[in-house]
Parts: structure tokens; C-alpha cells; sequence
């Protein structure tokens, strides 16, 4: 069984069989966290990956590793920019 800490609750997380650095793997313990895991010298690591909620469809989307306010997104054919407050991000109409 290969496994991986959540960088935010510290449980160890059960890494599906066929898993590639760069996936993204939920946390069983923090609602809604998703994990970006990666394999590293030899094991794997990961770090928090923030999503938004689509205001048109409501779908999760997993946002860049390198996302900032600011950022524009698309989702249903619509854009919208990203907000950062309270330490999360969200998505409103250009």
C-alpha cells in the first residue's frame, strides 16, 4: 500500500492503484480537500489543491498549481476571475 500525508490534516492517504504524479486524490478526512500528489526522490508528496465552484454549473475545478487572484478561468464556455479571500479562492464573471 503506498500512501501519502495530507499536508493539512497530517493523515496518511491511500494513493489509488495506476496513480501518476500530477493526479489529484481526495483527502478522506478534510470535506472537500483534493491532493496534488507527486512522486519525489523515491516516494511521493502532496500538496493542496485548491478548486472553485463553477457559478453557472456548480462543477469543482481544480485550479493550476500556480493560480493567483486575479487569474481568469473557464468553465461552460464562460470566463471568470479568481478571488482569494478567508484563504480560499473563488470564481466570479469577468
Amino acid at each position: 500500500m503506498v500512501t501519502v500525508r495530507c499536508p493539512d490534516c497530517g493523515a496518511e492517504v491511500e494513493l489509488p492503484e495506476g496513480v501518476k504524479s500530477g493526479d489529484l486524490v481526495e483527502c478522506p478526512n478534510c470535506a472537500g480537500h483534493a491532493l496534488r500528489v507527486r512522486a519525489a526522490g523515491g516516494r511521493w508528496v502532496a500538496t493542496l489543491a485548491h478548486r472553485v465552484s463553477c457559478p453557472t454549473c456548480g462543477m469543482q475545478v481544480a485550479l493550476p498549481e500556480d493560480a493567483e487572484a486575479g487569474d481568469v478561468i473557464e468553465c461552460c464556455g464562460r470566463q471568470y476571475r479568481l478571488t482569494f479571500e478567508y484563504g480560499a479562492f473563488a470564481a466570479e464573471d469577468v
